[in-house]
């Protein structure tokens, strides 16, 4: 703008802009005058907004000497570019463009996901959490279509993070709420993959409540275009959920049709590709296949598949090693042992729970563990139980639904 036009785009007068651009970088605005300038500035379009910082960024003439301080790749140099940057991202951050946040926020999800198997739960809440605080926060400051997208799947999976580490700590109801949100992504973003892996967790979490006949309704057969590994996933749900309800039949049909899919490869979708607890590698569908075994009052059957679980899991990558998935199986080879009276077998089973700290162990073994302690007290009596299982032992319940 000419001088004059631009002291009528702010209400000024003509020899204040004039007195600026005279005296430029020794001249200090009066303070309204500088709430005006910064109006002026918060309202320009985009391209002057770089045009700006593109202009501040060379010290409004300072040498470039005197901005990087001990050299242009000394450290006090690099810090101040860094910093720069990173004002200029906030800039940047109050429009609506491709920010590439969304893909270093994949990138950690992936990491956090691998780390879920192996890695006590506690120490990942925190970061899984800020993980998904940042997608929310992106979606609502808004980008365009094709990454927004994106957005709303990310948020989805630190949802399903979130979901499975209030369950696996005990918080059923906030494990619930996730999934409700994880399922609004899922449409957000039409998404059959997140739409499958958060209605089979729900499935999962209402298995393991006082109503498992319940999660029956969240059970979907997953489109032909995703992943072998979620179609396995979906078939070991369904087998063990109706072999916990008394369903034997369907129980059945879904272990063969998972028979038929053990050992399928094929290509990611895009939940699998997340990787770690987003993938069900033929190892923990054995440890499914057990449960739903043992659930039907097979134990032959039932110990084969657990005993070829615990050997799959000793010789799997640590990314598929899950500590949860191996104390659930001891469980029911533990079980499998009782239901021949072979208390000595059951003990053998069970001797490596008791060596885990309490963060390794899930709230879904204490539930495992009351069956245990049922088919113990039947064969040699509560004090028995009490000494075998020591401090396995599941918590007395006091009212209905509380323990």
């Amino acid at each position: 703008m000419s001088v004059r036009a631009f002291a009528e785009h702010l209400g000024v007068a003509v020899r204040t802009v004039t007195k600026w651009e005279a005296l430029q970088t020794s001249t200090s605005p009066r303070p309204d005058t500088q709430a005006i300038l910064d109006t002026a500035l918060s309202r320009a379009d985009t391209d002057a907004k770089l045009r700006f910082e593109l202009l501040l960024s060379n010290g409004g003439g300072a040498s470039l000497a005197r901005f990087y301080g001990n050299g242009p790749y000394g450290r006090d140099g690099i810090e101040r570019a860094a910093q720069r940057a990173a004002d200029f991202d906030r800039l940047l951050a109050t429009t609506a463009i491709d920010d590439p946040q969304v893909d270093w926020l994949c990138v950690r999800l992936a990491e956090l996901a691998t780390a879920y198997v192996h890695t006590p739960v506690h120490d990942l809440v925190h970061h899984i959490v800020q993980a998904q605080d940042q997608a929310f926060t992106l979606i609502r400051r808004g980008l365009r279509p094709r990454q927004l997208r994106d957005a709303y799947l990310a948020a989805g999976i630190g949802c399903l993070l979130l979901a499975a580490a209030s369950q696996n700590l005990g918080h059923t109801e906030a494990a619930q709420t996730q999934l409700g949100t994880a399922q609004r992504c899922a449409e957000a973003a039409d998404s059959d993959a997140l739409r499958v892996w958060a209605r089979g967790s729900a499935a999962l979490t209402l298995e393991w409540g006082p109503t498992p006949v319940s999660a029956l309704r969240f059970l979907d057969t997953p489109p032909p275009t995703l992943a072998p590994q979620t179609h396995r996933r979906a078939l070991a749900l369904e087998a063990r959920i109706s072999a916990r309800v008394g369903d034997s039949a369907r129980a059945h049909q879904s272990l063969r049709r998972l028979d038929d899919l053990l050992d399928s490869a094929g290509p990611e979708d895009e939940v699998t590709s997340f990787g770690g607890i987003f993938t069900f590698p033929a190892t923990k569908a054995v440890y499914y296949r057990a449960g739903a075994h043992d659930l039907l009052g097979e134990f032959t059957e039932a110990r084969r598949h657990g005993l070829d679980a615990l050997d799959r899991y000793a010789t799997a990558p640590e990314e598929e090693r899950s500590y949860g998935d191996l104390a659930l199986t001891r469980v029911i080879i533990a079980d499998t042992h009782l239901a021949e009276r072979d208390l000595d077998g059951a003990a053998a089973a069970l001797a490596p729970l008791r060596k885990l700290n309490q963060h390794e162990r899930i709230a879904q073994l204490p539930t495992a563990m009351a069956r245990t302690h049922r088919l113990v007290t039947t064969i040699a009596g509560t004090g028995l139980a009490t000494s075998l299982l020591g401090d396995l032992t599941p918590p007395r319940r006091i009212g209905s639904g509380s323990a």
